[in-house]
């Protein structure tokens, strides 16, 4: 029994990584300020961390994040974006492993996203700072903010929408 449950925690993993490094690298939207473009990876990234048991959740979180960037010719921002993504998981990840609740969205569930959003915009403004300069990273600020609020909203609308569908239930079913 054990084996299955590990087999099962495996493969959700690599699933949601999949979904992580896909919704970035494929459905995007230009913010219209530098490189900066809106997607659905942080929105599964945070669905992912109410999900999965830690430390699936973050190890999901941080290899989908850091393909997308690798695949998609940012190589440089990999490793910056492995430690972003793990760190806007982890409020997701503390709020939701004691929620016994059968809907994943709740109030403070959808706070983590501003929590998130922050750790985002910093994460990235350092990074950039480290990477380029004060100035550019500066100016990626708007476009950092625009895609924390953006998944924020992508992942509330979308927990809704798995809470209606009773998701979590016939998630956790075979686990």
């Amino acid at each position: 029994m054990q084996n299955k449950k590990s087999l099962l925690r495996i493969t959700n993993t690599a699933i949601f990584t999949a979904i992580i490094l896909l919704s970035t690298m494929l459905i995007k939207f230009s913010t219209g300020f530098g490189e900066g473009y809106i997607h659905l990876g942080d929105c599964f990234i945070y669905l992912s961390a109410c999900l999965l048991p830690s430390p699936y959740c973050l190890v999901a979180s941080a290899i989908g994040g850091a393909l997308a960037d690798i695949l998609g010719g940012f190589a440089v921002w990999a490793v910056p974006t492995t430690i972003i993504k793990i760190l806007i998981a982890l409020p997701f990840m503390l709020i939701c492993r004691n929620n016994k609740s059968q809907k994943i969205i709740n109030v403070k569930v959808a706070l983590m996203t501003i929590v998130s959003g922050i750790i985002s915009i910093l994460g990235y403004f350092v990074a950039e700072c480290v990477l380029y300069s004060v100035a550019s990273a500066t100016l990626s600020i708007i476009g950092n903010t625009i895609q924390a609020v953006a998944s924020g909203i992508l992942f509330i609308i979308v927990a809704t929408a798995l809470d209606k569908m009773n998701f979590k239930s016939r998630f956790y079913k075979g686990v």
